[in-house]
């Protein structure tokens, strides 16, 4: 009788230190997974013009572009596409699909702006040497207003 009772708590034993190991080896692939994705989030932070311009092409539904200059300056020439937030903005107004890569656009590529989007935008990049560098680089523009909000009251003019 004590030799199975003996051999029961042993097994019990053994059972919880296969269970323990199990959740143990489950946490390190959740927490290397983690950290895979937050170092390739964080290396995919900056996209240079022409390699935006490439992805934008390759998959344009994959993208959306905001530009977070004053109107004025969105108006004289953006990126097709583009949506325009002026400063100030609230995100939950705003018409963004936050399952979608963004390109935060800027005059000068501004790390600010861009750290201000996201923070809640997580899978924001921003357009290295913003729209001074795209006009640098002759990529396409867009003159007139086409953001979402402009759509709405119809052409400028």
């Amino acid at each position: 009788m004590y030799l199975i009772e003996k051999e029961r708590v042993m097994k019990s034993r053994w059972h919880m230190f296969y269970l323990a190991l199990i959740a143990l080896l489950l946490f390190g692939l959740l927490s290397e997974g983690a950290l895979v994705q937050r170092a390739a989030m964080e290396r995919n932070q900056e996209i240079a013009p022409k390699n935006a311009y490439a992805e934008i092409r390759k998959a344009p539904g994959r993208y959306q572009v905001v530009d977070l200059r004053e109107t004025e300056e969105f108006l004289d020439g953006h990126l097709p596409g583009a949506v325009n937030l002026e400063a100030g903005f609230v995100l939950e107004d705003e018409p963004l699909d936050r399952y979608k890569r963004i390109i935060v656009v800027s005059e000068e590529g501004d790390p600010e702006l861009f750290q201000a989007l996201s923070q809640e935008v997580k899978l924001a990049a921003n357009l290295t040497g913003g729209m001074t560098q795209w006009r640098m680089s002759r990529l396409p523009e867009v003159t007139g207003l086409t953001d979402t909000k402009g759509a709405a009251r119809g052409p400028a003019g």
